[in-house]
């Protein structure tokens, strides 16, 4: 009778022990998961971690010394062409320093290149993230509803209502609705792992994500407002337009038997330069183009998919009413469930991509 009861202590002590460490693991997980991070948040981490930014700062120290030497070169400002070496002294220092110039101002502009980039590729990557998380629950209750099914097709089998190929096709429909959960779960670790990496955060880390895309239509800019904005912004047109300026430069301060490379050669680097500059013009306008065209079928996606939603409400209220009076089957209404819950994340996928257009659209050279 004491070893009975000795027994059963120890059973008891052992279970609460296992309950504490599994309250304790359960404790561990909600609280990883229940640090909440806005987009914004997430956005001024990665900028803290990224490379990128800290090579672009590094490149406006370096050329902000390169120009202040440049400048210390500079005897005086020549009028225009020259003739001989000491002229072509003089000439070269001048160009040196207006290379520089531009060298540090390009740098500059980097920076915030660098900083735009890298606010997209968060964007994208905490998108990503919702996208996968979504696709999760879709596999889950899909497998909810092939369980049903399967369990209803056991059912009739024990009736001999069905043939035993098309008990087996549901038993596999379920099996592979099992797969598509852990493949949907190892897509959304990656996910995170993704947005960990680029943030800097540790590996394994899951935090709530609170800002959820929000259906947006933009104003109602005409698609040539959209390019003279994007233009007169683009860091590569800027660089372009810089060349353009330089090459200028080598034609009106070139400097005659000096042994510099023959004046014709100049007046082809700067037809090159001013060819690079529409050719950099051109290629945005299109890509602005095909941007803008995507966008517009987009909104007419969505449109579709909430009519779509709205008949399948409908569908699965009135399978609801079946089924309380004993018309229609509990796995009839988990079907019609099942496509309402599909078409909203399909919406939710879509208005990410609308969001992502729209931000590339506004800033095309950060995608």
């Amino acid at each position: 009778m004491k070893k009975r009861m000795f027994i059963l202590l120890l059973l008891a002590l052992s279970a609460s022990s296992f309950s504490e460490s599994f309250v304790h693991a359960e404790q561990q997980q909600v609280s990883n998961a229940s640090v909440k991070i806005t987009l914004s948040q997430a956005q001024q981490w990665a900028r803290s971690n990224s490379f990128s930014l800290k090579e672009a700062q590094q490149a406006i120290d370096r050329n902000r010394i390169n120009l202040k030497n440049a400048g210390k070169n500079l005897d005086f400002i020549p009028a225009g062409a020259g003739n001989g070496e000491e002229d072509a002294a003089s000439s070269s220092a001048w160009k040196g320093y207006a290379s520089s110039t531009v060298s540090y101002l390009e740098s500059k502009k980097q920076i915030e290149l660098a900083q735009d980039q890298t606010d997209y590729i968060t964007m994208k990557n905490y998108y990503d993230v919702l996208l996968a998380d979504n696709k999760v629950k879709s596999s889950e209750d899909a497998l909810s509803l092939a369980l049903l099914e399967e369990k209803a097709a056991e059912a009739k089998a024990n009736r001999g209502k069905i043939s035993p190929g098309d008990q087996s096709t549901i038993i596999q429909t379920r099996i592979e609705a099992q797969k598509n959960v852990e493949i949907a779960k190892a897509a959304l670790r990656k996910a995170i792992d993704s947005l960990n990496t680029q943030m800097g955060q540790p590996q394994g880390t899951v935090y709530e994500l609170v800002d959820r895309p929000v259906y947006r239509k933009m104003d109602n800019t005409n698609l040539d407002t959209l390019v003279t904005r994007a233009i007169s912004a683009s860091p590569s047109v800027w660089r372009q337009e810089e060349a353009v300026k330089l090459a200028k430069m080598e034609i009106k301060y070139y400097t005659w038997n000096s042994g510099t490379d023959d004046y014709e050669i100049k007046q082809i680097d700067v037809d090159s330069a001013e060819g690079g500059l529409e050719n950099t013009k051109d290629q945005l306008a299109e890509t602005l183009k095909n941007m803008y065209f995507n966008l517009q079928q987009s909104y007419e996606q969505y449109e579709q998919m909430q009519s779509n939603l709205q008949n399948a409400n409908k569908v699965l209220d009135i399978s609801r009413k079946k089924k309380e009076r004993g018309f229609a089957t509990g796995t009839e209404v988990a079907t019609n469930q099942l496509k309402v819950k599909q078409i909203e994340r399909n919406k939710d996928e879509l208005i990410v991509q609308i969001t992502l257009l729209q931000h590339a659209l506004n800033k095309p050279w950060s995608v």
